[in-house]
């Protein structure tokens, strides 16, 4: 099994080379695989595991062994998730939240156009919590996770996404009371710091 590359420098570096035929693209494929199995992780990219390839797995439903893969749509819809990276060394390593798209087009190499969507969109608001249950929304998820590595992008640049757009919500006082509409459709009268939490449960202020 190969070692994790934890090194920031190395995994900010943009992978564009292509395996040289199906051979080589097999065996990148079982490798990442068998990381993969010894990790206990969802998905990860050959950069992770020191393989200079444009290869990632993504192992949730099926194995899925994608080459070259690059995002060609997002829905316009995005969902508050939580995620972690092996990539982490485990003493650090805690779940984070991320701001990602609920549905995504993926063009292949080997496996040509993949379109990952949720099981369950219905049950998905624009802002939700990490829904476990539905494996579609995960698999979404952890497809753009790798192909993020992919591009050198970390899940630390994930996480400034994330506070970049909480942030935009903050024009309340924390003691300010506001009128929030819930998941459920009920609305109440609270204050923001309470309120603050439930709108990443699908709430919205009024």
């Amino acid at each position: 099994m190969s070692k994790i590359v934890t090194s920031k420098s190395e995994l900010k570096k943009v992978v564009t080379n292509l395996p040289k035929n199906k051979e080589e693209q097999d065996v990148i494929g079982a490798a990442l695989l068998t990381s993969l199995k010894k990790e206990k992780g969802f998905g990860l990219s050959a950069n992770q595991i020191g393989i200079d390839k444009r290869v990632c797995v993504v192992n949730i439903k099926d194995p899925l062994v994608l080459v070259n893969p690059r995002i060609t749509n997002r829905s316009e819809e995005a969902v508050v998730y939580i995620e972690s990276c092996l990539s982490i060394p485990k003493s650090m390593r805690k779940p984070v939240k991320t701001v990602r798209s609920t549905s995504v087009t993926v063009e292949t190499d080997n496996l040509g156009t993949i379109e990952f969507t949720p099981d369950e969109p219905k049950k998905i608001g624009t802002e939700g919590h990490n829904y476990f249950g539905d494996e579609g929304l995960l698999e979404c998820v952890v497809a753009q996770h790798e192909i993020d590595h992919l591009d050198g992008i970390l899940i630390t640049d994930e996480i400034r996404k994330y506070t970049q757009t909480i942030t935009k919500k903050k024009k309340y006082g924390r003691n300010e009371r506001v009128m929030v509409k819930l998941s459920n459709g009920e609305t109440e009268f609270m204050k923001y710091k309470k309120a603050e939490p439930l709108l990443l449960e699908g709430a919205e202020i009024l």
